[in-house]
């Protein structure tokens, strides 16, 4: 699905969420680029555009090749309801996405690809993020690898 990244960010949460979307930023593991609450999720975007978004709901987690992965991020949230929407940061709630899953607790895995596409941040490119869900306990978020832009070194 395409989703606006408005303020380089999109949103998975349970439908009835009350989480508060600037104190998890702000309480956010720096590089982490996902903003955690109980019942609900901000998954960071390198584009303020449109871009492309994949929710896989599985029934245990994906095994994956990182080498193939740009950044991966695991953890936990709640869906109380069991119904789960997807949205642009800005975007109107009553008309964004929604699936229906069972209710209970999910872990998550928040895969970023493609970042070597990305010239700017307004020009097309091949980035995909990717996230994936299944039933599972609550755990702490947890890095397993972490995309790091490039400097170019200082010179004196």
């Amino acid at each position: 699905m395409s989703i606006f990244a408005d303020y380089f960010q999109f949103i998975v949460q349970d439908e009835d969420s009350n989480d508060d979307f600037g104190e998890l930023w702000r309480d956010a593991p720096v590089g982490m680029m996902v903003a955690a609450g109980e019942t609900a999720l901000s998954f960071g975007t390198l584009r303020n555009v449109d871009v492309q978004v994949e929710l896989h709901v599985v029934d245990e987690p994906p095994e994956i090749q990182s080498d193939q992965f740009d950044h991966v991020v695991e953890g936990a949230f709640a869906s109380p309801t069991g119904k789960i929407v997807v949205l642009g940061c800005t975007e109107y709630f009553p008309d964004a996405s929604r699936l229906e899953i069972a209710p209970g607790s999910y872990g998550f895995m928040y895969l970023i690809s493609g970042v070597h596409t990305i010239k700017n941040e307004w020009e097309p490119a091949d980035d995909l993020y990717s996230v994936y869900i299944w039933p599972a306990a609550k755990r702490e978020l947890r890095p397993v690898k972490l995309w790091m832009p490039i400097r170019a070194n200082a010179t004196s």
